[in-house]
């Protein structure tokens, strides 16, 4: 199911577009970028494969929540963002999954982007967590700007990693 397109600012989450495989695939294989990514594996035709499928998630009339947005700063790809529902998540929660161009970092996006999902928040009833590398310091540092209501210490079964489950602030 195609997201709606939300809109903050000079920022917008629209559904991707085929011509903008090159610029996500910039970002996926970007080290500093996917670092701390799951299922991330820098292998550029596995990347873009990856993109294809997003088309068919958009195509599919799922029941799960699983919206995936290209994040634009004046129509040109900056971001990506993921609201989904996981193995992570309640009923009644929802998770966010991001990354931000290289040519991107620093400028505030991601903020002004959580800023947007909070306003929306209230409108899909759910709360939003994200799990976070304990590592991933600057995602961890922007979450704390949303407010951070609760942290919860997970391990991976697969991998014995652990990570952050954050409830972040309605």
């Amino acid at each position: 199911m195609y997201p709606p397109t939300l809109k903050i600012h000079q920022i917008t989450l629209k559904p991707y577009a085929p011509h903008d495989e090159n610029a996500y695939v910039e970002m996926a294989l970007d080290e500093l970028s996917v670092r701390f990514m799951g299922g991330a594996n820098g292998i550029e035709r596995e990347e873009r494969a990856v993109f294809k499928k997003i088309f068919e998630l958009y195509k599919r009339n799922n029941k799960r929540w699983f919206w995936i947005w290209g994040v634009y700063k004046n129509d040109k790809l900056c971001g990506h963002f993921e609201l989904k529902e996981t193995i992570d998540t309640t009923d009644e929660e929802l998770e966010i999954v991001y990354l931000t161009h290289p040519n991107e970092r620093r400028k505030g996006i991601m903020l002004m982007v959580l800023t947007l999902i909070k306003q929306q928040q209230k409108h899909w009833n759910k709360r939003i967590i994200a799990t976070v590398s304990p590592k991933n310091v600057a995602s961890l540092a922007l979450l704390e700007k949303w407010g951070v209501e609760k942290k919860e210490l997970l391990t991976d079964k697969e991998t014995g990693e652990t990570y952050l489950k954050l409830r972040l602030h309605k």
